[in-house]
């Protein structure tokens, strides 16, 4: 409806622009009259999802102290990498005589023969220093990120089959999924998260490579190696950390059993197809979107008139990034809660119908509308 209303807008205006934005808004309407079938399943899983995390609030405060922790290791990091790289050993100096691109005996080239230039590159030891930096950066986000992913899981698995163990603010699951997150569970988070910061990495490194046009052949060579390591990274990904937190899988052998339950049981189009964790991150850009404004305004309230120019843009951004971490905190909760849901209902529906009913009735009922051609039996795949 926005787009539309600024297509219409821009007409007159900016005719190129309306045309875009109209081009836009036909896109959005294919592409809601195409999902709009399975928009009732998707809001029963959130429906789930919120249910798990109204009753388990403690996971609130277990995102907000692992967001903590990561900017408290990230203004650490900052301070460790610039006193390290500002040693004199990570450089190595390149000195060179500016007369040498002169040439003849002329008074000028002689009185600056004596002058030399110098250029600083990056010496081995600073390179493999630097990597290393580099890779703990994306390593220690990657291990956070993940135990607060597994210890979701685990809650939503003990909400699942024990409704009266996770039940509580700080319930006896998320002290428990906490625990074993961080200590039982903690090598398989590692090793994971090692591997997809390793891939990151490279994958960063390739894309670089990739945007040189003076690469040629190299260029294709590596976009090649980019598909293969794009292919490792979904193999390695969220829904290992998921099998990981609710049944204590280690982090390959998590991954190879929620692959094979999706591709056997015909789910890989649905995990394609959550249009939940899409709309979440609409709403989180949009909250961004709004506390921007909000202190834009008030920037505009507080500073004189004369000021006011230096500090919109500023205020603007601060607030949408506030806008975006904070609203970040709870909408990545409840999209980690759903792509559990989404585990364990493939897993286990038969037994989220002994517990919830209600729940499962309004899941059942939506799965049948929007996966009818899909086969929805009870199976575990523990042991």
């Amino acid at each position: 409806g926005l787009c539309a209303l600024v297509a219409v807008l821009n007409i007159a205006v900016n005719p190129l622009g309306s045309v875009i934005f109209g081009v836009l808004t036909g896109c959005l309407v294919c592409y809601a009259r195409a999902v709009r079938g399975k928009i009732p399943y998707a809001a029963e899983n959130l429906k789930c999802a919120i249910a798990v995390v109204k009753t388990n609030f403690g996971l609130v405060l277990l995102s907000f102290g692992a967001t903590v922790s990561f900017l408290g290791y990230s203004v650490i990091w900052v301070l460790a990498f610039g006193a390290a790289m500002n040693k004199g050993v990570m450089w190595t100096e390149t000195t060179y005589d500016s007369s040498d691109s002169f040439g003849g005996d002329d008074d000028w080239t002689k009185a600056s023969s004596s002058s030399s230039n110098s250029n600083k590159d990056l010496s081995a030891l600073g390179g493999f220093v630097g990597f290393f930096f580099i890779l703990s950066f994306y390593w220690t986000h990657e291990v956070i990120k993940n135990v607060v992913r597994t210890t979701v899981a685990g809650v939503v698995g003990t909400w699942w089959f024990s409704p009266s163990e996770a039940s509580s603010f700080c319930s006896s699951a998320v002290r428990d999924s906490f625990f074993r997150s961080t200590t039982y569970s903690l090598g398989s988070i590692c090793f994971g998260s090692l591997i997809v910061a390793v891939l990151h990495i490279i994958r960063n490194s390739l894309r670089r490579t990739s945007n040189n046009r003076d690469a040629g052949i190299l260029r294709c060579m590596a976009h090649c190696i980019l598909a293969y390591i794009e292919a490792l990274v979904e193999y390695f990904n969220k829904w290992a950390f998921i099998y990981c937190g609710i049944y204590g899988y280690s982090y390959v052998e998590a991954g190879k059993r929620v692959m094979n339950l999706f591709k056997t049981r015909g789910w890989s189009t649905i995990i394609s197809d959550n249009l939940i964790n899409r709309l979440l991150g609409i709403m989180c850009l949009g909250i961004g979107v709004l506390t921007g404004l909000f202190t834009l305004i008030v920037s505009f309230l507080v500073e004189e008139i004369e000021s006011q120019s230096g500090w919109a843009g500023f205020g603007f951004f601060i607030g949408f990034v506030m806008g975006l971490v904070l609203s970040g905190l709870m909408m990545g909760l409840l999209a980690n809660a759903v792509d559990s849901i989404i585990v364990c209902y493939a897993e286990c529906p038969a037994e989220f119908g002994d517990s919830h009913p209600e729940l499962a009735g309004g899941m059942q009922r939506t799965w049948s509308q929007a996966w009818s051609s899909l086969e929805l039996t009870g199976q575990t795949a523990a042991g």
